[in-house]
This record gives structure tokens, sequence and C-alpha cells, in this order.
């Protein structure tokens, strides 16, 4: 049976972590870091998931971006830059010999997706596949507007970057997931006209417009779209309820492969209303 460990972090610099080894111990393979919502419900996550790490022989990664240290860790390039404090604590992992040096894959759900999906645009080498799950709003690959919204704005190290990053970010597999009935407009779910307009009302029509727009940025830049999307029957805005209802935890941990996978674009029956 697999088993959780409690990992304290340094204030302000390292995150703290649950880290779940799988029974066997260590097989070598690359890491799953697996980054919550919100709510921060990471003891939840881990006893979810906690499975998965026997099932695939992976360790798993559950940072904790308290609201002290990270109240905006969502943004990955926050004032107190969630993306540093991550790379820290796989540094650290690494050093004391509790993860190798493979690249993990990235998971997250509500507004671990959207600190997911901009750290892997910010640090493309440091990530191999992406799991998406219902964030609240994204960053486009779009250069009309500025970040969070999108990758345009001045030429400072942040967005330029974004931009610079483009091809080698679209270049991985990305599962994009949300459930069927996530259309209530919860008080976690950004609002604003600018939002609304450009990403849709809910998470369900922004997740829809975002995988099309990845896909159709790949093919501008001359990148294979790996992209699934993945409409989940009967789930609601709950991690708990995507596990149960729709197997959420074998997307959130998947099984390793030493092979970068080249499959084709699934779900476009369900983006073909998206404008």
């Amino acid at each position: 049976m697999s088993r959780i460990h409690f990992r304290h972090g340094i204030p302000g610099a390292v995150p703290s972590a649950w880290v779940i080894h799988p029974d066997a111990g260590s097989s070598g393979q690359p890491p799953v870091v697996a980054v919550h919502g919100l709510n921060r419900e990471t003891e939840v996550m881990a006893n979810l998931l906690a499975p998965r790490a026997d099932v695939t022989g992976r360790t798993i990664i559950l940072p904790i971006f308290d609201r002290t240290s990270w109240r905006r860790y969502q943004r990955a390039a926050c004032k107190q830059r969630s993306d540093w404090a991550l790379l820290s604590l796989l540094r650290v992992l690494r050093d004391d010999g509790v993860i190798g040096h493979g690249r993990p894959d990235l998971s997250g759900f509500s507004g671990g997706a959207q600190f997911a999906h901009r750290f892997a645009w910010l640090h493309p080498n440091h990530v191999a596949g992406l799991c998406l799950v219902a964030p609240g709003w994204w960053t486009f690959p779009d250069a009309r507007a500025s970040f969070p919204l999108a990758i345009g704005g001045g030429f400072n190290g942040r967005e330029f970057r974004l931009r610079a990053n483009l091809k080698r970010f679209l270049d991985r597999d990305i599962r994009v997931s949300v459930g069927a009935l996530d259309v209530q407009l919860d008080r976690n779910l950004r609002q604003d006209p600018e939002v609304n307009a450009a990403q849709g009302p809910h998470r369900v029509a922004r997740a829809r417009r975002w995988s099309a727009a990845v896909i159709r940025a790949a093919r501008r830049v001359g990148v294979q779209p790996r992209v699934s999307f993945e409409l989940m029957p009967n789930c609601v805005h709950s991690f708990s309820d995507c596990v149960a209802n729709a197997r959420l935890d074998r997307a959130f941990v998947p099984d390793f492969t030493s092979q970068t996978q080249t499959l084709p674009f699934r779900g476009q029956d369900q983006l073909e209303k998206v404008a």
C-alpha cells in the first residue's frame, strides 16, 4: 500500500507538500505533480490519488501553496512567484533522492489547472505531459491581449518569454477535462466582461474555446496537436465528484510511457460549436 508523507517546506520559498510513494518503492519513473484548487483540499486529493502510485509505480507530489505565502499562486508568474517555488521544491526533492531527474507530468484541478498551464508555458523544459481540469479561466495563445488573459503586452520578461516558448509549450500531450455540469457561476469563477467575451460564461465553454485555440496555434507554428478534450458526464466542480464519476484519478496520474505519444486530437465532436 502506498505511503503518504507530509514534507514541511520553507515559508515563502519552498512549499510544503504531500509526497505519495508507491509501495514497491521508486521505480525510476518520473513523478507526477498534482496541484490543488483554490480550496486547497490537498489531503482529500492525496487520499484519492494514493492508489494510483501503486498502480503506476510513480511518486506523486502535491505541493501546498498556502494562502499566506502564495495567495494568487494560480497565476504562476505572480508577485510571490509560485512557479519559482515549485522549481525549488522539485530541486530539493531531487537533491534528497526522493525523485529522479526525469521531467514530471503536471496535473491541476481548477486553480491548479490555471497554475499548471501557465507554469508549463513559462518552463516548458521542466514539464512532460499536462492534465488540465476545469480551470476558471485560461491564458490563450493570442498576442492581442496581455497576460494572464493571453501572451501579448509589453516586452517584459514574462510576456516575451511566453511568446518565445509558444512552440515548445504546444509540443506535448495536453489533456483538457471539465465536468459536463460545471456551468455554475460560483464565487471562485472569474467574472468580468473581458473574460466572458473572450472565453465564455462558464468553465465548460472556456475549456472548449481554449482547446480549440491551442489546436489552431499548434498547426500555425507547425506542431502536430496532441490534445484530448473530455466532457466528464455527471460531474460538477468537485475533484472528488470527478474521481468518483469519471475516474479522473487515471488521467491525473497517468501510466508512464517513455515514448512521446503522437495521438490525433480527440474530442472534436465536443468542440464543433466553438466560436
